[in-house]
């Protein structure tokens, strides 16, 4: 049959055959759609994604979904926002089908609360029709709340991996039923120093699983995940050529570290409309405070998010943001992994990104979809590294702004910010300033920037070296930029009064001021500007002549070259790479000797840079040292710790690491495995919680088999004696027993009855037919003889006490 296996037994007798591949088979469409029928998903699945409304797969969907419901290792890389959490969530559950109470059957790893959160919900939504059961697990939470899911074996388990270490090592967990593992934003679990955190989890699952590595950037080499367990995986990568979406435009504004705040407000009045939803990314959580206050001061309304934001206030900034009650959204980049705005139209870069990769995650949150949106990059002068950095990275030149350009989407020209525009909101920062509040955030985010400069990673030397070189004429000749064009029709008018005013120079030296029109230096500059006169008339001609010849040259390669066709200028294999990312400067000429491109070889490879700057290091162990890399740290405390490499250990007397294992917080014990963990991770709550519950968990058979006796008679020893309860299912003789014992009571009981009333009938006789003076025991009462003597002496002592 079309699609079945046959195995042939002994006997020869009926073949088995596999229903699953005949029922992809069926489910399958003849005709080539390109959509989901051609996958064969079950119709369960379907259901599920066209309740969601997705309707067509995207690349990464296409090729990954395939790939891993044939069971092979994958190694995804795309850009966010191009549908990479369906990619491994619906072949998930295709694969799973049903509900299963043996144990978790799969296990989604999250860098983040927020991103485990957002996983969590595309299961429920995709998987209503299945039946499975999924459940979350995040820091932050009740640790006896996660104790309560592990106990209820759901299918399907999202977590971040301290959380889920630590549950793991405190309920000595054994996920042997898992089947596929997947790393959601690999580079980042381990950039955040999660590397002993996965491989305690690698530990307890089964060799055989499917490792999945899903993240928007990877490098080619994928040996430094072989901590991981992939075995002949297969690399599935997207847009490698492309990091960033043809669809969004890139703005690059130069201006000081003191005038971004007053940047910030006109971008956000003027270019920016009240509709749009924007994100605001910047170093420090200080300075995201610093730029709250001062954009509620403007009434302009916007919510925020920090590492150090209290969970629920940071969920209800996420809603506020969502619902639209607020269109500007103020984070930093730690805060920002993992949150899901789906239709976001710009994204400002306060502070540049240290990093080229960390700055493709920042704008990759635009121009999703096939929508177009805008990024705004506001870069000091000790932030042009890394703006070189990024082109360099990007395969484009540096193009800089000139007098007559016009502005265009396609291109990606770096320029100046008049100043008038810094001058407009230069009396409002101040009137702000005069709030003891709001200067006191000011002065905490100045010195919060000191350790942030100090800690960030430094740009490549080549691009420091360049722009020093470089740096005073890049401000002196880079024009504003031209998007000012229509906001500003005078400025150009100003900006020429203004060179002008610049460029004065008067003609009367110091010889000739003050000076008697018979004096001598008077004579003497007379006969130098004789002699230096023509000498300067032509210099003028010279320059002037090139200038004309430069600006031809430019309109002539703008005619050739299609506006509509601008394609990324790739680095070329000379070794001068830095040269072609300055190589659009204005007034500078371009060398003229040009090395043959098949007769050089270059010592380093084409995408060297690309691939640098994408590239994880080497060893998990130098990930940790390096925690967050990319992601600089937003807050003091944790700046603080980066910055201090050792500290001195008084009884050992020596200087040891501050984040080693020296450190008291970070101490480790051994699990039973023989294996080192944090010391915190076994703390005994899960053996209370057990008491508290009465329940015992299985850790040797199957998890749905979790009620285990607790009896010390002989006929059950083959049995480990469990704290908690016993088991109140009964065997047959103990119910007979039971019953034996109920009957005899019950017999005990029904003849007690008759002998009391008995006891009672032979009681009423007596005392309806006993005689006048007898007792309870037909006996004469003998109180009688002493009546009247005892009656005396009472009459005689109430006599006396009334006297």
């Amino acid at each position: 049959m079309l699609g079945g296996k046959f195995n042939n037994s002994n006997d020869d007798s009926e073949a088995e055959i596999d229903y699953d591949v005949l029922n992809a088979a069926a489910n399958r469409k003849n005709k080539k759609s390109g959509g989901w029928q051609v996958m064969g998903l079950d119709n369960n699945v379907f259901k599920g994604l066209e309740k969601k409304g997705f309707k067509q797969p995207t690349p990464i969907q296409r090729k990954a979904i395939p790939t891993i419901l044939d069971g092979r290792d994958v190694v995804a890389m795309s850009r966010t926002g191009s549908g990479k959490t369906a990619a491994f969530v619906v072949p998930i559950l295709q694969k799973l089908k049903m509900r299963n109470p043996t144990g978790i059957r799969a296990l989604l790893i999250s860098p983040t609360r927020e991103l485990a959160v957002q996983t969590f919900n595309v299961v429920k939504e995709l998987g209503r029709f299945t039946g499975l059961r999924a459940a979350c697990i995040v820091g932050g939470e009740s640790l006896q709340e996660n104790f309560a899911i592990i106990h209820q074996t759901p299918d399907i388990l999202i977590a971040t991996p301290g959380r889920l270490a630590h549950i793991a090592v405190e309920m000595e967990l054994k996920l042997e039923f898992v089947q596929i593992v997947v790393f959601d934003e690999a580079d980042r679990l381990f950039e955040m120093g999660f590397a002993d955190q996965i491989n305690e989890i690698i530990r307890r699952i089964p060799e055989s699983r499917q490792t999945l590595l899903f993240s928007a950037t990877l490098p080619k080499m994928i040996v430094e995940f072989a901590k991981a367990g992939l075995s002949d995986p297969c690399l599935i990568r997207l847009d490698t050529d492309n990091k960033i979406s043809d669809k969004l435009s890139m703005v690059f504004f130069l201006c000081r570290g003191h005038e971004k705040i007053n940047a910030l407000l006109y971008l956000i009045r003027e270019f920016i409309d009240k509709n749009q939803q924007t994100v605001v990314f910047c170093a420090t959580m200080k300075h995201v405070e610093y730029i709250v206050s001062i954009l509620e001061k403007a009434n302009i309304s916007c919510t925020h998010l920090y590492s150090q934001l209290d969970p629920t206030a940071r969920k209800e900034n996420i809603q506020k943001f969502h619902e639209k009650k607020a269109n500007i959204l103020i984070v930093t980049d730690v805060a920002a992994r993992g949150v899901d705005i789906p239709l976001l139209d710009n994204v400002i870069n306060f502070h540049f990104p240290p990093k080229a990769k960390l700055f493709v995650h920042r704008v990759g949150r635009v121009a999703r979809a096939g929508k177009s949106g805008r990024a705004y990059s506001l870069v000091a002068p000790d932030e042009l590294p890394y703006l070189v950095d990024l082109h360099l990275f990007l395969g484009r030149s540096c193009r800089f702004a000139k007098d007559d350009d016009q502005y265009s989407e396609n291109e990606h020209i770096i320029g100046k910010i008049p100043a008038r525009i810094i001058h407009l909101e230069m009396d409002f920062i101040k009137s702000c300033h005069e709030c003891i509040d709001i200067s006191n955030i000011h002065f905490k985010s100045e010195n919060a920037m000191k350790k942030y400069i100090s800690t960030r990673p430094q740009a490549s030397i080549e691009s420091i070296k360049r722009t020093k070189s470089e740096m005073k004429s890049v401000f002196e000749i880079t024009a504003t930029h031209p998007i000012f064009s229509n906001k500003m029709d005078d400025e150009k008018s100003t900006v020429d009064v203004l060179k002008q005013l610049k460029e004065y120079r008067p003609r009367a030296t110091i010889f000739e001021i003050r000076s008697s029109n018979n004096s001598k230096t008077i004579e003497v500059m007379k006969q130098k500007r004789k002699a230096h006169e023509n000498v300067i008339e032509e210099r003028k001609k010279a320059d002037l002549k090139r200038k004309l010849q430069e600006s031809e040259a430019a309109k002539e390669v703008k005619e050739k070259k299609p506006a509509t066709e601008i394609k990324p200028q790739v680095i070329e294999d000379d070794g001068i790479c830095i040269e072609a990312a300055f190589k659009d400067i204005p007034l500078i000429s371009e060398p003229s000797t040009k090395k043959k491109k098949d007769l050089y070889l270059s010592a380093v490879p084409k995408d060297y840079y690309s691939e640098k700057e994408m590239a994880i290091d080497n060893s998990f162990s130098a990930m940790a040292s390096d925690a967050c890399i990319d992601l600089t740290a937003d807050d003091e405390q944790t700046l603080h710790k980066q910055q201090r490499q050792k500290v001195w250990d008084r009884k050992k007397k020596k200087f040891v690491a501050s984040g080693g294992n020296d450190d008291p917080k970070n101490r480790k014990v051994k699990t039973e495995d023989g294996h080192w963990v944090k010391a915190s991770y076994k703390s005994g709550v899960y053996q209370d919680w057990v008491n508290k519950q009465k329940i015992g968990f299985a850790k040797d058979s199957n998890e749905e088999d979790r009620f285990k006796t607790g009896t010390k008679f002989k006929k059950n020893k083959g049995g480990k004696e469990v704290k908690g309860g016993k088991n109140e299912l009964r065997t047959v003789d103990q119910i007979l027993k039971s019953r034996k014992a109920k009957d005899k009571v019950k017999e005990f009981q029904e003849r007690r009855r008759h002998e009391k009333i008995k006891a009672k009938e032979v009681a009423a006789k007596k005392k309806y037919t006993k005689k006048f003076g007898d007792g309870p025991n037909g006996k004469k009462n003998k109180t009688n003889k002493n009546f009247k003597g005892k009656g005396k002496s009472f009459i005689n002592k109430k006599s006396k006490s009334r006297k």
